[in-house]
């Protein structure tokens, strides 16, 4: 074990930070202790990964590793032990995070809110997991599992903020006017407040071990910045002209004052590390602004993540770290490289980031290792066959629901595996295509296209990668069948133009360009791809002017100016091709071509040092070019009188010019004449129909609750909690049942179970309810688990039966034996504790719910005391009974088996 390392290290996260919201507060000095970091260190932009997902970017983060390699793909994953969906643990990560690698070296860590960290960790020092602040089932306790060491709950629990803990004081700084806010139909506040509360409560508990604990290393993450912009960024001034002018004055101040609310929560934390501490603060992606910001969400899973820009922050700061300089290239891979060599620890070979020299005074002698894990060692991850605890899920794919990132299947254990298993994949699929490993990601596409022909995603994604792939002629093929009438979506418009280039050539390709809508230019994107492939066709002047609009449209769009720069190149306007190239590697510095560009406009200028300065930098980034070691061949003989130099870019020059010769005479697989069995598309109506039916959004899905006027009576609770006994109690008062009969009385509930079986497939057929005439009249049964189930478009008053989950779990137990059947393999208390979990979920889901209305009944007390319950019934449900003074005739004492475990809670 390594000596223990002093020197204290603080990894920060904002989720969604962006210099485009930040630099206009620190210009008005709005941000004095980020200003006074970026003083004292280096500052860049930070290249997130695709998909552009904050599970997956920030367990990158954490490893230096794409997901391929951590095994994070995304929110929801398919949950191998109990079927259906789970969000994404730390069981799910298949290598060692940065705390694991340090726990082997004797260092002392704290992780607080880390995405995928449940259960937490059980490291050296303190982990608090993502559950602490994302879920609230309970006010009182946190979620079992979501803290290390266990014994610290009670102490860390009491740090959580609740929202109605918040104060006037603490919301009119981001809402002035908060107090004018209908509630009833805008949810807003309600949103607002849990995420502030949220955040407070990792600043809490974070300063809470950096203050009070022993520590070398603390890694936290705050998301407060990423759903404050998807809650209120389109209120963001300036005011687009589709924010309604109410909303904006309402919300226009959210954005900034969370930046500013940051910044002080900052200035602990920094005070709290040290000054001689080794400081990183990045956030995983940016978030767009002005009018970048999309007027409308994609109709998909994660379809909020349209919002994200490519370009987060980075901030490094502390001892050995340069002062008051910019750092280039930078991406989110490279934090943990960089972390390890500045605390003198090896880099994993395996790791896809690389070490950020350029950020130290003195740049560190790098060691590396094959790979961490191979490294034995106590690295404080769970040991083979953890498991997590039962329940603990729900309320956090609620969560992703409610932000958009994951659909609602409710009580469809199927549909949410299978959605589990669909995302996963695709988003795997997208991790490949992007490290253009496309024999792995076809694959993955193809399977996904001939499950869901109706996902235009997938087909595009598809499209793609045959096109990037060399399978030109089959890309046309698929496009041909997935929209026959030619028209394409945006953005295959520049994948068919080089796809016909590279199956029928030059002329078919220019042919294709005088067919683009004139309206798909206002899309600054395909400007830049079509003024680029214009730019290899020659056509300088069209490219030109298309790339000068994208520009134009986008000040920030890095790759549209370094293809205007090399269009001004051919075009041989130095000084401007010099101009635009240094405006492009000023906002991406890792743009080798740039560089090179750069260095053949200032040679023209004249500028040869200047020049030779900006071909080195290329040709560190691109070593194997070979148009930059002739050029600066050239260069170092006729202007810079260095012939040494000449002579070695000579050689490189000629290597390279040799490698590709043989390259160019090897044989290459000629893919045009292979087969590609194409799957039969449902029309492109057709589709969209099926997408606006299947994915809702969530405005939609809460428009939709209760529209239909209707409501129907509901008695609800967990099996062998008093549900039959109530329906019989309701059929006495005058009710009728909506039951079927097939299943029939038993021992265990002799006078009958009072089911519908076909509402089992209400799931699958929300019109059911619709359809069945006099339904609204009716009682109907729902066990717990089809509650979410019901369809939402109408009303529901539920009764609710409450009995001690002990109770329940005993009664299930004998009900199990004496058929014979097999249940659980738990203990009785660890069924008795899934249950009372599954139940609190459940009641805190429906007290949520605008369109249901819930009376609990307390079993027990029903048995005993059947009057005042019987009243209560009466009143919830007033004019639906007829006869209610008749309710407590059938109610059999006798029939209460299984007493006990009433102070349980349950």
């Amino acid at each position: 074990m390594a000596e223990r390392k002093r020197q204290k290290v603080l990894l920060i996260g904002w989720d969604g930070a962006d210099w485009e919201h930040i630099t206009p507060l620190l210009e008005e000095g709005l941000l004095p202790n980020l200003e006074g970091l970026i003083d004292r260190g280096v500052m860049g932009n930070l290249a997130t990964l695709q998909p552009v997902l904050s599970p997956m970017l920030w367990n990158s983060i954490a490893t230096g590793k794409l997901a391929d390699k951590h095994g994070v793909y995304g929110f929801m994953e398919p949950d191998p032990e109990r079927g259906g969906a789970r969000p994404f643990s730390s069981l799910s990560r298949k290598c060692k995070a940065i705390w694991n690698i340090l726990n082997q070296e004797g260092y002392r860590s704290n992780v607080v809110a880390w995405w995928a960290s449940h259960p937490a960790e059980p490291i050296n020092g303190a982990v608090v997991s993502n559950m602490f602040n994302q879920v609230r089932r309970d006010p009182l306790r946190v979620p079992p599992g979501t803290i290390h060491p266990r014994e610290r709950e009670d102490e860390l629990g009491d740090m959580r903020v609740e929202p109605r803990e918040l104060t006037a004081a603490d919301i009119l700084p981001f809402i002035p006017r908060a107090a004018e806010i209908d509630q009833q139909n805008d949810p807003s506040l309600r949103a607002f407040m849990k995420v502030l509360s949220d955040c407070a409560s990792v600043q809490a508990v974070t300063t809470r071990l950096m203050e009070g604990d022993d520590w070398d290393f603390t890694a936290v993450y705050f998301d407060a910045i990423d759903h404050f912009c998807h809650g209120f960024a389109q209120f963001h001034p300036p005011r687009l002209p589709h924010v309604p002018e109410k909303g904006f004055e309402m919300y226009k101040d959210v954005i900034r004052t969370a930046y500013r609310f940051h910044d002080i929560m900052l200035a602990r934390q920094l005070d709290l590390a040290g000054p001689d501490a080794l400081i990183l603060l990045c956030s995983d992606h940016g978030f767009h602004t002005r009018h970048l910001r999309p007027s409308a969400t994609p109709r998909e899973p994660a379809g909020p993540a349209v919002w994200h820009r490519d370009m987060g922050i980075l901030v490094i700061s502390g001892p050995g770290i340069k002062k008051d300089e910019r750092v280039y290239g930078a991406n989110i891979i490279d934090v943990t490289p960089t972390l390890l060599a500045a605390m003198g620890l090896p880099v994993g070979e395996d790791m896809d980031g690389r070490v950020l020299m350029d950020v130290f005074e003195e740049p560190p002698a790098v060691k590396s290792v094959p790979s961490w894990e191979d490294i034995p060692g106590d690295d404080g991850m769970h040991r083979p066959g953890a498991r997590i605890e039962a329940g603990w899920s729900e309320e956090l794919t609620r969560q992703f629901v409610a932000l958009g990132y994951v659909e609602d299947h409710g009580a469809d254990v199927g549909k949410a595996g299978e959605s589990a298993r669909t995302e996963s994949e695709y988003n795997l699929a997208r991790v490949h295509l992007s490290a253009r490993q496309f024999d792995k990601a076809l694959p993955l596409f193809e399977e996904l296209v001939r499950r869901h022909p109706w996902e235009d995603r997938f087909i595009q994604h598809l499209i793609v990668t045959l096109a990037r792939a060399g399978y030109a002629r089959q890309a046309l093929d698929v496009m041909a069948a997935a929209y026959p009438d030619g028209r394409l979506p945006v953005n295959l418009t520049m994948v068919r133009i080089r796809a016909l280039r590279d199956a029928e050539g030059r002329d078919a390709a220019i042919a294709a360009f005088d067919a683009i809508p004139a309206e798909f230019m206002q899309f600054p994107r395909l400007r830049r791809q079509v003024g680029t492939t214009l730019l290899h066709l020659g056509r300088f002047e069209d490219a030109a002017e298309l790339l000068e609009g994208a520009v134009a449209l986008d000040a920030d769009d890095h790759a549209a100016m370094g293809e205007l720069a090399k269009v001004y190149l051919r075009q041989r306007r130095w000084k401007e091709a010099a101009e635009m190239a240094l405006e492009a590697v000023g906002r991406l510095h890792q743009q080798p071509a740039v560089h090179l560009v750069l260095g053949q406009a200032l040679m023209r200028l004249g500028y040869a040092e200047q020049a030779a300065q900006a071909f080195e930098v290329g040709l560190r980034m691109r070593p194997e070019s070979y148009s930059g070691h002739r050029r600066l061949s050239w260069l170092a003989a006729k202007m810079l009188n260095d012939p040494e130099r000449a002579a070695r870019h000579h050689v490189e020059a000629n290597r390279i010019l040799e490698k590709s010769r043989e390259r160019t005479a090897a044989p290459k697989p000629d893919r045009s004449q292979e087969t590609w069995d194409v799957p039969e598309f449902p029309p492109p109506q057709e589709r969209v129909e099926k997408l606006i039916k299947e994915r809702q959004s969530p405005q939609e899905l809460e428009a939709r609750k209760g529209s239909s006027g209707k409501t129907f009576t509901i008695v609800s609770g967990l099996p062998r909690s008093g549900t039959s006994l109530m329906m019989q109690m309701l059929k006495a008062a005058g009710m009728e049942p909506q039951t079927d009969g097939i299943r029939e009385a038993d021992e265990d509930n002799p006078e009958g179970y009072w089911e519908w079986e076909s509402l089992k497939q209400t799931g699958k057929l929300p019109e059911l309810f619709a359809t069945v005439e006099g339904l609204e009249e009716r009682a109907i049964k729902v066990v717990t688990m089809l509650l979410p189930s019901l369809p939402p478009e109408h009303n529901y008053k539920v009764i609710f039966m409450q009995r001690p989950v002990m109770e329940v779990a005993r009664s299930q137990a004998r009900m199990i034996e004496r058929r014979g059947t097999e249940g659980t393999s738990g203990s009785l208390e660890e069924t008795a504790r899934g249950l009372r979990e599954h139940r609190q979920q459940l009641r805190a889901r429906l007290a949520q719910e605008r369109n249901i209305e819930v009376l609990d009944v307390p079993y027990p007390e029903l048995i005993r005391n059947p009057g005042p319950v019987c009243a209560q019934v009466a009143r919830f449900l007033g004019e639906r009974l007829h006869d209610p003074d008749r309710m407590p005739e059938v109610i059999k004492p006798d029939l209460y088996r299984q007493k006990g475990g009433a102070g349980e809670g349950g």
